[in-house]
């Protein structure tokens, strides 16, 4: 944000207010700024764009200045630089109307921004400099704002090399300087910040702002050919923008200078010319300036009725009357117009109004000289104070640095004994701890160890039965069975031989127990080891034992889901004999008509449910003694690492839920 200052003349050394520089082509610029946040692009260039809409709104609209600064903080969060910016935005946002806000946000802003040692960061530290001069400027503390220009702003303009902005702070200067009425420094100034800013062409803002100044600083040293080349030269930059708030300054200088050279005429058109743009612009403080600026041209032709009217209207601007410098001058300027006019009565009015506010203002500033000689007394009372309370303080604290000493050192002794008993005590029964941990931990390994030892224990029993089965349902498929299949054939053939009928009684007697034999012994033999499961796999083998034991008052249902062939062998056994042994379990006690036997396996998980509609058992039989047929269930189960649920009741039947490990 770029603050300029605008002096309201009424008078040579009356207050510098604030003013934006507004650029010369204003919607060009708006709607160059609206273009940037339309398109697609990085938030760090929308964010610039926002503060600068911000700064654009903040003389005139400012809920739509707040909006973008707030967007511009947004779109700022991922970047520090634009964060410590955004900073030097909120000031301008609050610098007309909650001034100390915008001090503190600028202090800030210079603050973070000093983390950047780069030139931009340097120009905007001086930027936010001369703004916080600016405040102290309008506090009438210029020799503030001039301190702050020369030791701040123009100092970090320098390190950012802006030539022009150095340019503008010159202007600053000499403004300051016309208001103290010491022209010819202010000459000086003006001067220089001329040369800075023909160098930078495209920034005519601020060159015709100066040329402005600078023609009503000639006109006040009553150089007039400069003044007026000054004003044509600023004519020549404000020309292509007619509706630039430049051309009050413009007007306001022009009629000065046709004032002052007594053509009235041209000085009053002009005047008239500036109020009816003010009042289009809606600038109060210019519109006040040029009616200033007209009732002294009228003064000068004599028209003091008019110039009176003009006071009067003036007299009724609250923002220009709020100063205690414009009432006296106006109070002033009325009562030396009605004298003029011949109104006494009015004209004395005025100059007592006028001698109050003087006495007033003296009455104040003799109370406040009084008031700093007073306390300049105070101040030396108190430093007077202040050097014997710090002798004593420094007694004090000395005596009671050996008082802490020496009591530091009985504490530190009492703790290290302390600590030296309580590391005793802790490891002592931390060591109890221990031996009491290592006691519990090697029953826990020994009891491990033993349950270990009987797993594998009842592992090999396992598998040495599963062995010991196949090698007998060998010996009896092979051997015993081989045998009786031998003795039916020769029965055959000795039968055929003596020519004994196939009728006769006790030969078909023989061969039925025969045959009853051999089908006994092949039922024996698949029991003890499954040719269907060697042949065929799980599912082929289970499916043929619920089938084998079918009958016309019992019903079997055997259901099977995604049982693999690649299972290990002895893994398939063990499912199979829990099957079986599940199967004759309900057989031999449930007294059953339904039984369900469900199979499936999920990779290395397998699931089995027998569930039958019989008589149940009282109670769970999941931690009760129970028969060898459900321990051999428990152990082969066990084997597998499988989990067993048993489910019963009463007249309600029994339902098995396996769930075994069979991977690799």
């Amino acid at each position: 944000m770029i603050r300029f200052l605008h002096l309201l003349c009424f008078l040579a050394g009356l207050p510098v207010y604030a003013a934006a520089q507004v650029p010369l082509d204003k919607q060009k610029y708006l709607d160059s700024l609206q273009h940037v946040l339309s398109r697609a692009g990085p938030d760090s260039v929308k964010a610039r764009a926002s503060f600068l809409l911000s700064d654009y709104w903040s003389y005139t609209d400012s809920l739509r200045a707040k909006k973008y600064l707030e967007q511009g903080r947004k779109l700022s969060e991922k970047y520090p630089y634009l964060q410590a910016l955004a900073w030097f935005y909120e000031a301008g946002y609050y610098f007309d109307h909650d001034v100390p806000s915008s001090e503190s946000a600028y202090r800030k802003a210079d603050s973070l921004l000093s983390r950047f040692p780069m030139k931009e960061a340097y120009h905007f530290r001086a930027k936010a400099w001369r703004n916080y001069g600016l405040q102290q400027q309008l506090k009438d503390d210029n020799k503030a704002f001039a301190d702050i220009l020369l030791t701040k702003t123009i100092p970090l303009a320098q390190k950012a090399g802006d030539t022009t902005y150095i340019g503008s702070c010159y202007q600053d200067v000499g403004l300051v300087f016309m208001n103290l009425e010491q022209y010819a420094k202010a000459e000086a100034y003006y001067g220089k910040a001329i040369s800075h800013l023909k160098t930078d062409l495209a920034n005519k803002t601020a060159l015709a702002q100066t040329y402005l100044l600078g023609a009503k600083n000639y006109i006040f040293l009553e150089k007039y050919p400069e003044a007026k080349t000054m004003l044509d030269n600023a004519l020549d930059l404000l020309e292509p923008y007619p509706g630039s708030a430049l051309f009050l300054e413009y007007y306001t200088g022009e009629g000065m200078y046709y004032s002052r050279i007594a053509d009235y005429q041209k000085a009053l058109k002009s005047f008239d010319k500036g109020i009816a743009l003010a009042k289009e612009l809606d600038q109060a403080y210019s519109l006040q300036e040029l009616a200033f600026q007209k009732y002294k041209t009228l003064t000068a032709q004599g028209k003091y009725k008019s110039a009176a009217a003009i006071l009067m209207t003036i007299l009724e601007q609250r923002e220009v009357m709020s100063r205690t410098g414009n009432r006296k001058m106006i109070y002033s300027e009325l009562s030396q117009t009605y004298a003029r006019l011949g109104d006494m009565a009015q004209a004395h009015r005025w100059l007592k109004k006028y001698n109050e506010l003087s006495d007033s203002l003296h009455e104040s500033k003799f109370k406040r000289d009084i008031n700093e000689l007073e306390a300049k007394y105070q101040n030396a009372e108190n430093q007077k104070k202040i050097v014997l309370l710090q002798s004593e303080k420094e007694k004090a604290v000395l005596s009671a640095r050996n008082n802490r000493l020496g009591n530091w050192l009985l504490g530190s002794a009492f703790v290290f004994s302390l600590a030296v008993a309580a590391f005793a005590i802790f490891y002592y029964r931390n060591s109890k701890k221990l031996a009491v941990q290592k006691e519990i931990n090697y029953r826990q390994q020994l009891k491990e160890m033993e349950q270990h030892q009987q797993l594998t224990f009842a592992n090999a029993m396992l598998e040495g039965e599963e062995r010991e089965r196949k090698r007998v349902a060998k010996d009896l498929h092979d051997g015993l069975g081989g045998l009786l299949a031998g003795v039916k054939l020769n029965l055959s053939s000795w039968a055929a031989h003596k020519a004994i009928p196939q009728q006769d009684s006790r030969l078909a007697h023989i061969t039925g127990q025969l045959d009853n034999s051999i089908k006994e012994l092949r039922q024996i033999a698949r029991n003890l080891m499954p040719e269907a499961l060697l042949k065929f796999g799980l599912e082929a083998a289970l499916r043929e034992l619920c089938e084998s034991v079918i009958t016309g008052d019992l019903r079997i249902n055997f259901e099977a889901f995604n049982i693999e062939r690649s299972l290990p062998l002895t893994s398939q056994v063990t499912i199979y004999r829990i099957v079986q042994e599940a199967l004759a379990n309900a057989l031999r006690h449930a007294e059953a008509s339904d039984i369900l036997v469900q199979c499936s396996q999920n990779k290395g998980r397998f699931y089995i449910t027998v569930e039958d509609n019989g008589k149940g058992m009282n109670g769970s039989a999941n931690g009760r003694k129970t028969g060898l047929g459900l321990d051999n269930i428990k152990n082969r189960v066990a084997y597998l690492d499988g989990k067993l649920e048993i489910i019963s009741a009463a007249n309600e039947g029994t339902a098995l839920n396996i769930e075994l490990n069979v991977t690799g």
